[in-house]
């Protein structure tokens, strides 16, 4: 979990190391690679009815009645009200593409739509925040990137890269300023906690495998073979679960499973209805996931527990690719769609409202989006949980608001 602090110019590698230090929490936040001022209020607002009898299937329909509760959910289906709105801040002067911050809260890191890296320190004693002027890195240029891979500790990362119809992965060596294109076989990939070697599905000729290797695929090892031909795999960050899910499932039902690295313990999860996307908790305790409800055929929100085998609905329809955790393993922060704007499926540009959702109590408080339009993606935190950051897929820039109102 321990990062590098930013280095000075003193050597490419050195700031480059800066650069690329990022929270850990950055890596659990995140529109989904499977499918881009405001004022706004907070209100708090209790679920009436928790799941904690749910196993996962529908648990009785009251119908969609907008982006909270509803649905399969039996939670509340009146939404928050709020009177006031609360402030959005726009941050990058250009559109951003997997923001992270450093592990210290002190500084961005960004690529611009060209595939190049940027590095922008955090005026903290200005209100609102601003950045620093920006700082190119001498690093070389990948293009398409849609989604970055970070370790939990380290400088190196994995692209994921999509041209056309085509989706492959290349591994960037930070010390050697190297990107390394992975065989077009493998088909999903993650990061074990040490950093020093990643797991991932190989498929070829029909058949599928979990392997293990160094970052660059060397000394691989096969684990076992997998059922089926499309996994996707979600290593929790203490490296001793690994959560999987069909991602080209068109059946009616999508089940999440887990299997240990080792290969040896192999465990359904959430197996009623149509199940999609997982992102693990910091403690490796929970992971939210989406669960299709079969009235409206939105993705809700739903969080499951490791220690008690229960997975409860958050209330809210929007997808893991529109949520990060804090560090407590507690609090999620997702944006999500306002009753009429479009889902959050499918790579729809949306308008959002934020909330906060406590995992545990059930309950949500909301802040409520105004002004401008925002579609709010690949979400992290500040150390302190009190800045929530986003890409406004409204516009593509770097915005942020106050979570601790």
């Amino acid at each position: 979990m321990n990062k590098k602090a930013i280095a000075i110019l003193g050597a490419i590698f050195i700031l480059i190391v800066g650069t690329l230090g990022f929270l850990v929490y950055s890596k659990y936040g995140g529109k989904s690679t499977t499918t881009p001022p405001s004022q706004n209020n907070t209100t708090d607002n209790t679920n009436q009815t928790n799941n904690t009898n749910n196993t996962g299937g529908d648990t009785g329909n009251t119908g969609d009645t907008g982006n909270t509760g509803g649905g399969d959910s039996q939670a509340s289906t009146t939404p928050p009200v709020a009177d006031d709105g609360v402030s959005v801040y726009r941050l990058s002067d250009e559109p951003v593409f997997n923001p992270i911050i450093f592990y210290n809260g002190t500084a961005i890191s960004y690529f611009n739509r060209d595939g190049e890296v940027y590095q922008a320190g955090i005026k903290s004693d200005s209100s609102p925040l601003q950045l620093n002027e920006k700082v190119k890195l001498d690093m070389p240029i990948k293009t398409r990137i849609s989604r970055v891979i970070w370790p939990s500790q380290g400088n190196d990362y994995i692209a994921e890269i999509v041209e056309g119809s085509k989706k492959y992965f290349s591994y960037f060596n930070a010390q050697t300023k190297t990107y390394t294109d992975y065989p077009d076989q493998v088909i999903s990939v993650g990061w074990l906690p040490s950093a020093d070697k990643v797991m991932y599905i190989w498929l070829d000729k029909g058949k599928a495998t979990l392997n293990i290797s160094d970052p660059d695929t060397k000394n691989w090892k096969e684990i076992a073979e997998m059922w089926e031909q499309d996994d996707q795999l979600e290593i929790a960050p203490n490296g001793q679960s690994i959560a999987y899910y069909e991602f080209s499932n068109i059946g009616p039902k999508n089940a999440i499973n887990l299997v240990t690295p080792d290969g040896k313990v192999w465990q359904g999860l959430v197996k009623d209805g149509y199940n999609f996307g997982v992102l693990w908790s910091p403690d490796s305790k929970k992971f939210l996931f989406n669960k299709k409800d079969s009235v409206s055929q939105k993705y809700q929100l739903w969080v499951y527990s490791l220690e008690n085998s229960m997975p409860s609905n958050l209330g809210v329809f929007t997808t893991v690719a529109k949520a990060v955790w804090s560090k407590d393993s507690k609090t999620v922060f997702a944006a999500v769609p306002k009753q009429d704007s479009p889902s959050a499926e499918s790579g729809n540009i949306t308008q959002d409202d934020f909330y906060r959702l406590d995992t545990v109590s059930l309950t949500n408080k909301l802040y409520k989006i105004t002004a401008s339009p925002v579609d709010g993606e690949n979400l992290f935190l500040n150390p302190a949980s009190s800045k929530l950051f986003f890409k406004n897929a409204q516009d593509g820039y770097l915005y942020y608001l106050d979570a601790g109102q």
